[in-house]
């Protein structure tokens, strides 16, 4: 169990970074006029639902203590 949420914490942060790093270049070197900002705006809050839909689903689950 603590190798999942270990693994899914790592997922995340790299997730971040890329993101971050995509969001920024979008941002930086999109153009002006078209759906630069929609377009970020729409992915920061599917990326937010996504991540807080399986944060609960893996609260919610009953794990056991150990893998078998």
């Amino acid at each position: 169990m603590t190798i999942l949420f270990i693994s899914y914490f790592v997922f995340l942060v790299g997730f971040a970074i890329f993101s971050a790093s995509g969001l920024y270049h979008l941002w930086r070197f999109g153009y002006v006029g078209d759906l630069t900002k929609p377009a970020i705006i729409i992915y920061l809050i599917s990326s937010i639902a996504v991540i807080v839909i399986t944060v609960i689903a893996m609260s919610l689950r009953s794990w056991p203590a150990t893998i078998s």
